[in-house]
């Protein structure tokens, strides 16, 4: 009965999570000059740790939350991270084999990259210069400095366990 409960509570603390990670996503970081998605980096964190299932689950759970606040293209962000997630996942691990540094770069310029491209493809489609933007600059280096730092401090923090 135990286990019952402490999986019901991880189902129910993962769903508030992924509220408070849309709502802070639409409210505080939409809303300033950084283009940051959150998700996309949640994202790249578990396929980079191998946690594939959550990484589709989340990507669909966080595509559908962030759709939310944009009705004309209701279902285009959950579609957009599931395709990016199965070919992140295929693609680290076929290409990638370990975990270093070079991986979560590479790793996060196309995760970052194929997000706006995919975004680009089902919502407009129009030639132009959508892509020589400072703002998919800005998120490249922003989601590869997090995805660096928290990696940095998880092996820190292994490293001082053993």
């Amino acid at each position: 009965m135990n286990k019952d409960y402490s999986y019901f509570l991880s189902i129910i603390g993962a769903a508030l999570f992924l509220i408070f990670l849309a709502s802070f996503q639409v409210s505080f970081i939409n809303s300033s000059f950084l283009n940051l998605n959150l998700f996309l980096t949640l994202i790249l964190y578990l396929v980079l740790t191998r946690n594939d299932s959550k990484a589709l689950i989340f990507a669909w759970l966080g595509g559908i939350l962030l759709s939310l606040s944009y009705f004309p293209n209701f279902g285009i962000n959950s579609l957009v991270l599931l395709i990016l997630t199965a070919i992140l996942i295929i693609l680290y691990k076929t290409v990638f084999l370990t975990l270093k540094t070079e991986s979560i770069l590479l790793i996060s310029i196309i995760g970052v990259a194929l997000y706006h491209f995919l975004n680009w493809l089902l919502t407009n489609g129009k030639f132009g210069f959508y892509f020589a933007s400072r703002e998919i600059l800005t998120e490249l280096i922003l989601t590869a400095l997090i995805l660096l730092i928290i990696f940095k401090i998880k092996t820190q923090n292994a490293q001082k366990f053993t």
